[in-house]
């Protein structure tokens, strides 16, 4: 058995607490083949000294046969480890948080607009409060989304920077985009009610026309008055619209009959609506004369009957008030002014379908069905007989085998107002005094 040859042996064995570096291959070598010169590090036949392999890089990767180091390259390095503005101009540094001061901007604009939308309105004439809301919800909408789409730009552009992981850009750009989708998303759904809500041609009194009606008639036309009613905040951006009849007037006052309902919409069905309970209403008279009134009395439940106040000379001639409707058959003919905000001034006739007696608290008396088509907003109109006395005021509305009746208080319920009217104590009303005596 011949002994192994030097270069298969084991090149370092373990000896005592360390390792001993064994004899190197005789294949390595100390001299560069290069450069002929020796060095303390052994090099394969293939390999160069370091010197060598330094020279062969700057002459493929320099400029000139030299390597170029881009010194501004490394000290912009090293700005950036120091600080992201280290070193740059401040109009520079002010780019760094200009996006983020932008889109915070835009999100406090669009919740003050927002702000706005949901703020309360005092009453006033329909006209300007429909063009003041509108033109707040244009506005609100609009920045609601320059808004948003601002806060999505900055978002995605910022990404692309070292801020993105910054929390407060991050939030400022968040903010914008929250804040706009909601100013956009409200003002969007307060718009939608003057869409679908009352369907008129006019958001004030229309001029009058002739109608060629009768004297009696015309009187009836000049007495007709529109009252619109706010919630029971006062908060004017949901009205309640309805008609009246003036029924008293003195030098400096004028005193409308119209629906419970239409003067306080915001009590329930069925309570006692206290007039020293009620908000200021907006009353326009035919002539086109409008001006904040106050509810002056309201009748007990069930009925459905409401006087108003109205400070204003030289008021239009009153309309007399039958003292009940005994003489009133089917069949007799009747007469109504609908609101003239829906589709100006107009004169409905019709004729008595039936009566029906009702027994409440308040007494009995019989509700008057009619073939009129008493509709939204006509409520509070006063129903006029062939001698244009007040015999009842249009309340509500039912549907027979697709026929719209108008339904109507008889004037017995209004009793209380015409011995008011007639002993000269609409000053001195009392819930209590003017209730009607139960039969």
């Amino acid at each position: 058995m011949t002994e192994p040859n030097a270069s298969d042996r084991p090149r370092s064995r373990l000896r005592g607490w360390g390792w001993r570096r064994s004899a190197a291959p005789a294949t390595t070598t100390r001299v560069c083949p290069s450069c002929r010169t020796a060095g303390p590090a052994r090099l394969l036949p293939d390999q160069i000294c370091p010197a060598c392999e330094a020279q062969v890089a700057w002459s493929q990767f320099g400029e000139g046969g030299r390597l170029v180091i881009d010194r501004d390259a490394i000290a912009a390095a090293v700005r950036r480890r120091q600080g992201d503005a280290a070193g740059e101009p401040m109009w520079r540094r002010l780019l760094v948080v200009a996006a983020p001061t932008v889109t915070l901007g835009m999100a406090v604009l669009a919740l003050w607009f927002l702000r706005q939308v949901l703020a309360p309105r005092a009453l006033g004439p329909l006209r300007e409060l429909v063009a003041a809301m509108l033109a707040t919800l244009r506005w609100t909408m609009l920045i609601g989304a320059v808004t948003m789409i601002l806060g999505v730009i900055a978002l995605v552009r910022s990404r692309r920077r070292r801020h993105f992981r910054r929390i407060l850009p991050l939030v400022c750009h968040l903010l914008a985009i929250a804040a706009g989708c909601s100013a956009l998303v409200i003002a969007s759904l307060h718009w939608l009610p003057f869409d679908s809500g009352f369907a008129g041609r006019y958001l004030s009194m229309p001029s009058r026309v002739p109608l060629g009606v009768a004297t009696h008639v015309e009187r009836i036309v000049d007495a007709t008055a529109v009252v619109l009613a706010p919630d029971g905040d006062g908060d004017a951006r949901h009205l309640a619209m309805g008609t009246g009849a003036v029924v008293a007037r003195d030098n400096t006052r004028a005193w409308i009959v119209t629906c419970s309902h239409v003067a306080m919409p915001y009590s329930a069905v069925g309570t006692w609506r206290h007039a020293r309970d009620a908000q200021p209403v907006w009353v326009q008279l035919s002539d086109g004369r409008e001006s904040q009134a106050t509810v002056r009395w309201a009748a007990p439940p069930p009925l459905d009957v409401a006087l108003i106040e109205l400070a204003i000379s030289d008021a239009p001639e009153p309309v007399a008030i039958a003292p009940d409707t005994s003489e009133l058959r089917v069949s007799s003919a009747v007469t109504f002014v609908p609101n003239p905000y829906r589709a100006g001034w107009q004169v409905k006739r019709g004729e008595l379908v039936r009566r029906e007696t009702h027994r409440t608290s308040a007494g009995s008396y019989d509700m008057l069905y009619t073939d009129l088509p008493v509709i939204f907003g006509d409520s509070g109109s006063g129903l006029y007989d062939a001698q244009g006395k007040l015999v009842g005021l249009n309340t509500w509305t039912r549907l027979d085998a697709g026929t719209a009746q108008g339904i109507s208080l008889p004037s017995e319920t209004m009793r209380a107002l015409v011995e008011a009217i007639r002993n000269g104590k609409l000053d001195n009303l009392d819930d209590a005094v003017l209730t009607p005596p139960k039969e």
